[in-house]
């Protein structure tokens, strides 16, 4: 891995703000899971920064993100963040009630020996675990492979997931259009809860800063057109979905990138990150889409459709080339996971 949580070309990386640049062939993560975790750290340390020294642009754009975790996030018992001193003790208690949110046996984040870091130290642990399913499954191709072009221009066969022909119609209360042109288109699917996921072809590489834009707005105009027609905001008959199976497990060290002395004003000495760690395991199949994700943070002293039919326009929404995912709470202004798939890093390349 390159230093700053970037792997090489071809690889699973992640960014930490979502206006950060990435190479378009990586698969890469973005959730402001890791953001929670950072504005926790700041919180306990009575505010942000007054100063880095030296200066760190990565720093100072998380020190400087607006957003509202409650809009955006889960529901409160989906994910959580712990704030405390980075003992044994600590981890353990944030281990015990991470395990209860997962139902599994334990939680999720390394353990830490006792006296390692001097006193008014910082650790910030997050956790996120969303499980949304599509109301009605998918069909899963089990013929034919789907042809995926990556950012490179090289073609991998790859599984996939959709609907077309006349059985498109049947999906027309669980897919909606949010846009399309000749050179892209993005999709919801709905689920099970107040949360849809969301599948974006972009015309060329972006980043997720204006990939979220560009579907918040798409998602509150939506598409107006008449039932059939190329702008029918519902999937209809004859109409031509497929999307690859996303699976995958990422981990990214923010740390090397996110040095320098952040100052408080409430201390007098500077405070050095010791750790800043998000790992994230993703998952889009014919039945749904789900997402763990974990933040560690630590810092220590330094030194509606129309009813009137019309002739019907058979559409394709085939994603055969790089994409985002996004899972995205209704009416939140952004998503709580995002992924860009820029290569077969994390899809399911046929045998």
């Amino acid at each position: 891995m390159l230093p700053g949580g970037l792997s090489a070309a071809g690889e699973l990386s992640a960014v930490a703000h979502p206006d950060e640049s990435f190479p378009k062939e990586n698969t890469v993560v973005w959730t402001p899971l890791f953001q929670a975790a950072w504005d926790r750290m700041n919180h306990d340390m009575g505010g942000k920064p007054v100063k880095i020294e030296p200066p760190n642009e990565l720093m100072a754009k998380l020190d400087g993100f607006e957003w509202s975790a409650a809009e955006v996030m889960p529901p409160p018992e989906r994910w959580r963040v712990w704030s405390g001193p980075p003992s044994p003790d600590f981890v353990e208690v944030a281990n015990q009630e991470a395990a209860q949110i997962l139902g599994e046996d334990k939680g999720p984040f390394d353990a830490i020996g006792e006296g390692d870091h001097p006193p008014g130290s910082r650790l910030v642990l997050a956790l996120l675990d969303r499980d949304l399913n599509f109301p009605k499954t998918f069909v899963r191709s089990t013929s034919s492979q789907l042809a995926f072009r990556n950012a490179g221009g090289a073609e991998a066969k790859v599984e996939f997931f959709g609907v077309l022909g006349q059985m498109s119609a049947s999906y027309s209360d669980s897919v909606r259009i949010l846009h399309r042109d000749e050179a892209s288109h993005a999709v919801q699917l709905s689920s099970d809860q107040q949360d849809a996921v969301v599948v974006y072809l972009p015309k060329e590489q972006e980043s997720f800063a204006a990939a979220v834009a560009k579907l918040k707005g798409w998602r509150e105009e939506g598409l107006k057109g008449a039932a059939g027609s190329a702008l029918d905001p519902a999937l209809h008959r004859g109409d031509d979905l497929r999307i690859p199976v996303v699976e995958f497990s990422q981990l990214t060290d923010f740390t090397p990138v996110l040095q320098g002395g952040r100052f408080y004003s409430e201390r007098g000495v500077p405070m050095g990150l010791f750790k800043a760690q998000q790992t994230v395991d993703f998952q889009m199949s014919e039945k749904g889409a789900k997402a763990r994700a974990t933040a560690e943070v630590g810092a220590e002293p330094f030194g509606e459709v129309p009813r009137a039919p019309v002739r019907i326009v058979p559409r394709k929404f085939i994603f055969d080339r790089p994409f985002f995912v996004f899972m995205w709470k209704d009416a939140a202004p952004l998503p709580y996971m995002g992924v860009w798939v820029g290569g077969e890093k994390g899809l399911k390349v046929a045998k």
